[in-house]
């Protein structure tokens, strides 16, 4: 095999695989027509000759069926020799096995394999192969790597990496580190874009790990703002479709993201890395259909706004509370409770001449005491009335079953969900902590342990369809949510987050509490933040100190921090920025709130002078490149080249929930970050030379 040493050898050889792959896309196409042109003439046949034979109408249709799968294959194999051309592959490394006679093999890496059939080999290997882990995992030297035969041992010579846009090569780098820092640093200075990008290029060893891990059923990832965490899950679910291909497709996934917006911010990373999108849902739709859509209850977001205006130290304390393993406890021994005290049975008179005792039912209720209680009602009304049929030669009626059933039922007294968890509260003497607002809402904390009741009583609706769950903000939810994820989800799970960015201080979760409510889960942390450059991360720890963030060395301007005289000419101060940012070569600048009223207010008054400025809201389901104004909550999970946060004063930043707020914002920044407002600085932001 030739080995390419220098730069005009690899363009020479980069030309060469385009060459092959432009030849196989052509082939590709011509087996495409041919298909269509195959099922035309089936059809023309059976069209044109009505009395065909059954037999041959059968046969004829296996064929159409086949030629169809094909097709489709077919079809599925030239779309992924479309992406691969305009960047066949990323990085090489050169490896050699342990054995006697075995040749130096240099291993191009890129999105997809590629697999020549004039020369019988690989030219491009896909980057979630297991021999492409060494391009990762390893420096020049002694490599190992996990075969379907074992492990494989040798030595890698050679580790080098590109950049191809639009099947030219821009430049190569020998690589002697892990992932040069060459390249990281040149992939990190780019701008920012509409869309989550996939990393391939420059996925780190910790990441890799990450990724590659097949063994944890349950996976928690704690990584700081900046570490790629929502990315690496991606990449995490597409190197799992790519191993476990057959037991695992797209559609038995399912991710549980923050908002719309967010969903639509992360939707091309799968499909970029040659996998499908994923369904996506929300925690509350989730809580909502196991309670069957009966309530009305507050958004986490319309919680965290009630949080960040005048609110009460009732409902924190309520939020509190709900948030505790405690409440979990206390849940479950009313539950207990309910078992041994809820079900109070009567005498039923089934005809003149049959009575049912009360204590043959009592005995019933507690026979079937594998069965939720509610489901048990079923259950008992059959078995007895299967009894008095070899009692009594009685013949069963549907009205008598009917009847049955609805005496057994109103002996429970726990068939209202609502009217139960009431009753908790009045049971474990705290009956101030379940509020119901104007018009029969719900509060936010209150839809998980009423959902988790309801499963407790009427019996899980276990979804066994999906096979991998990814759950994005993992701080953002409590225990007891966590709780009812694992009674309707027990499948593999992804779960990620940053303790640190957490909307809601009053009820958020650690690594460690989620480990704890799944009595399981292995916690791995990304410590390095890529996002921003190393003077707003030093910026931002002086808000919100994270120990465990280690920031990339990769230097930029100091934020700034301006003061005006009031609010029209802090808005007059803003206009001056955006129209700063339009003469630079950034590509986006988030202008960040702390609320979402705030947000509105500031983007009607920015939108008289320019029209390329975007709001974004609760409400949205689209993210768009450009000029946005947004709240903190609504900016989680997102970058931009440029951030602008209006309103530092002491009296809009003073609680703890704003100074998570303030942290959520700046560590949006990926270039550049200004921070405005007039009256007196907000006692968060850090005093340092400008």
């Amino acid at each position: 095999m030739t080995l390419y040493q220098t730069e005009q050898q690899e363009k020479v050889h980069l030309q060469q695989v385009i060459s092959i792959i432009n030849d196989t896309i052509h082939n590709t196409d011509t087996s495409v027509k041919e298909h269509v042109e195959t099922l035309q003439e089936y059809k023309d046949y059976i069209w044109s000759n009505k009395d065909i034979d059954p037999h041959e109408i059968r046969s004829m249709r296996e064929s159409i069926l086949n030629h169809f799968a094909l097709g489709e294959s077919v079809i599925d194999k030239r779309r992924r020799l479309g992406r691969i051309l305009d960047i066949p592959y990323f990085g090489r490394i050169d490896f050699k096995e342990k054995k006697n006679g075995a040749n130096i093999l240099p291993i191009y890496i890129g999105i997809h394999t590629f697999y020549d059939s004039q020369s019988k080999m690989n030219l491009i290997y896909d980057w979630r192969a297991p021999i492409s882990s060494m391009f990762y995992d390893y420096e020049l030297g002694e490599a190992t790597y996990t075969s379907p035969v074992g492990e494989i041992s040798g030595d890698v010579s050679l580790k080098r990496q590109y950049r191809i846009r639009k099947g030219k090569m821009e430049y190569m780098i020998e690589s002697s580190l892990t992932v040069h820092d060459e390249i990281l640093q040149k992939e990190l200075s780019n701008n920012a874009d509409d869309k989550m990008r996939n990393i391939v290029t420059t996925i780190q060893r910790e990441q890799n790990r990450i990724i590659r891990n097949e063994e944890a059923h349950i996976l928690i990832i704690q990584g700081v703002a900046g570490s790629g965490k929502t990315s690496i899950a991606l990449h995490r679910i597409a190197y799992l479709l790519y191993t476990l291909k057959g037991d695992i497709s797209s559609k038995d996934i399912l991710i549980i993201s923050p908002n719309k917006v967010f969903g639509d911010y992360i939707s091309n990373v799968l499909p970029e890395l040659g996998e499908e999108s994923v369904p996506e849902t929300s925690m509350e739709q989730i809580l909502s259909e196991v309670l069957e859509n009966k309530y009305k209850y507050q958004s986490f977001f319309e919680q965290v706004t009630e949080l960040l205006g005048k609110t009460t130290q009732g409902f924190i304390e309520r939020i509190k509370y709900k948030s505790s393993f405690d409440f979990i406890s206390q849940l479950d021994k009313f539950i207990l409770y309910m078992e041994n005290n809820y079900f109070k049975a009567t005498d039923v008179k089934l005809t003149r001449h049959i009575t049912i005792p009360s204590e043959y039912i009592e005995e019933q209720f507690r026979r079937f005491n594998r069965y939720p209680m509610r489901q048990r009602f079923e259950a008992m009304t059959d078995y007895l009335l299967e009894m008095m049929k070899v009692q009594y030669y009685f013949t069963v009626t549907t009205a008598d079953r009917n009847l049955l059933k609805k005496e057994i039922k109103r002996m429970f007294a726990g068939n209202n969900d609502l009217q139960v968890y009431k009753e908790f509260f009045e049971w474990i003497g705290k009956p101030e902590l379940f509020k119901l607002r104007k018009n029969r809402i719900l509060e936010y904390t209150d839809l998980a342990p009423l959902a988790y009741l309801h499963l407790a009583l009427d019996g899980n609706i276990t979804q066994y369809c999906v096979k991998h769950l990814l759950i994005d903000e993992m701080q953002d939810y409590s225990p007891i949510q966590y709780k009812v994820i694992q009674k309707l989800y027990p499948c593999r799970k992804t779960i990620l987050g940053d303790a640190s960015q957490s909307v809601n201080p009053y009820g958020s979760s650690t690594a460690g509490m989620i480990r704890k409510a799944f009595t399981m889960g292995e916690v791995m942390k990304l410590c390095k933040s890529y996002r921003s450059t190393f003077e707003i991360t030093d910026f931002a720890q002086k808000i919100q100190t994270n120990n465990e963030l280690e920031p990339i060395m990769r230097h930029g301007e100091f934020p700034s921090v301006l003061q005006f005289e009031n609010t029209e000419k802090e808005s007059s101060g803003i206009i001056d920025l955006i129209s700063s940012f339009k003469k630079s070569g950034y590509k986006s600048l988030g202008i960040v709130c702390k609320t979402e009223a705030q947000a509105k207010e500031l983007v009607e008054s920015l939108q008289t002078y320019t029209a390329e400025v975007y709001f974004l809201s609760n409400q949205s389901s689209a993210f768009v490149k450009g000029i946005i104004v947004t709240s903190s909550h609504m900016a989680k999970g997102l970058e931009f080249d440029e951030v602008i946060i209006p309103y530092v004063n002491d009296k809009n930043y003073n609680s703890a929930i704003d100074k998570s707020m303030l942290y959520v914002a700046v560590t949006r920044a990926m270039h550049k970050l200004t921070l405005t407002y007039n009256g007196k600085l907000s006692e968060f932001v850090p005093a340092f030379k400008l």
